[in-house]
């Protein structure tokens, strides 16, 4: 059964995903997001791929989207401290992984 993998992966990790699964021969089509000077934002890539090749995708993403330390300027009452700044865990990747009932391709 053909499966459809929704990966939402942070910015910093998509060419280098996408180069891996491309290296791999797994098909990847990316779709990006807006993003801002404080918030780089993240990519969705979409792969359509054999039920039995999910397992080899999720890995791959898993080993190359890891969360990892960002800096953001820390705040008081709303206002920016310009001198101080705050850890935050960013990164990562959210998936979804659909059944795919026809798929064509011309």
């Amino acid at each position: 059964m053909m499966k459809l993998i929704v990966a939402i992966v942070d910015a910093a990790d998509v060419d280098r995903v996408m180069i891996a699964l491309t290296d791999q021969h797994i098909p990847v089509t990316h779709v990006s997001s807006t993003s801002s000077f404080f918030n780089p934002g993240n990519g969705t890539l979409l792969m359509g791929v054999d039920e039995e090749t999910v397992p080899q995708v999720m890995k791959l993403i898993s080993d190359l989207a890891v969360p990892h330390p960002h800096f953001i300027p820390a705040t008081y009452n709303g206002t920016v401290i310009p001198t101080s700044f705050a850890e935050i865990q960013v990164g990562g990747f959210l998936s979804f992984v659909l059944n795919v009932d026809h798929f064509e391709q011309a």
